[in-house]
This record gives C-alpha cells, structure tokens and sequence, in this order.
C-alpha cells in the first residue's frame, strides 16, 4: 500500500511525537522518582534537623567557592545570616574575571534566595539555579564552610 506524501509526514510526525512524549515520560519519572527520594530525604531530614537544630549558632556567616569550568577557574562569594538553625537570608556575590561565567553568576546569584531560604544549611544540596549548573560547586564549597564555622 503506498501513502500519498502528505500521509507519510503526518505518520512521521505523530510517530516523532510519541517517541518524544516517552522519553519525555521516561525522564520524568526518574526526576520523579529522584524527588520522592529526596523530598522522603528532606522529610527525614527535617526529622534529623531537629536534633541538630542546636549545632549552627545563629549569626551572619561568609566564604568564598571556587569551581571549575570551560574558563578556568571562578569563584563565588556565599553570605548567610542563619537564625533559628534555618537560613534567613542570603547572598551570592559574583567574583568571575570571564563574562560568561560572570553572567552566569549573577543569574545563580538572583535566583538562589527563592531555593534555599527558610532551609537548614544540612538541608541543602544545591545543583542548578537559574540555568547556571556550574556555579552550584562554588556555592556549595562555600556551604561547606559555612558549615563549619556556624557549628556549636
């Protein structure tokens, strides 16, 4: 049996379009399935928080991260005012010398208040903000240290 034209495009075009919806699908579930095991995490994690809840003294902490990418190497400034173990308020200052990287920043450094205020620093595992991938490894370098230094 042979299709006019026509008929062999809106068959290709529906079978591109089921085969973009499964994988589509596919990659949802496993973002799905990736956010019920870190929100049943975060849910134990607000659990274990509690308990940990005295072992960041409030205050107003700073560090720097330093990441790599295609440029070289960038670094981020992280300010955190901690209070009641949860993050209050926050501060990324870009520091890149390339501006593409720097770019990047600022738009990481925009968007990164909505994702982590309100949130215990052990709660955060920050990896993409605004487009920006790369700069999630400096601003957790810095997380790490401010970690540290809140610690009672």
């Amino acid at each position: 049996m042979k299709l006019p034209a026509h008929k062999k495009m809106l068959t290709a075009a529906a079978a591109a379009s089921v085969m973009l919806l499964t994988a589509a699908c596919g990659g949802g579930s496993d973002d799905a399935s990736s956010d019920k095991s870190s929100s049943s995490s975060s849910a134990s994690s607000d659990d274990t928080s509690d308990a940990s809840a005295a072992t960041y003294k409030d205050g107003d902490y700073e560090a720097e991260g330093t990441y790599s990418n295609p440029s070289g190497e960038s670094k981020v400034e992280v300010e955190v005012t901690l209070a009641d173990n949860k993050i209050s308020e926050i501060t990324v200052t870009p520091m890149a010398q390339n501006a593409t990287s720097k770019q990047f920043q600022e738009k990481f450094a925009g968007g990164i208040s909505g994702e982590v205020v309100g949130k215990s620093l052990d709660e955060l595992d920050v990896s993409k903000v605004a487009g920006s991938s790369l700069t999630s490894s400096g601003f957790n370098a810095a997380i790490d240290d401010i970690k540290a230094d809140a610690q009672a």
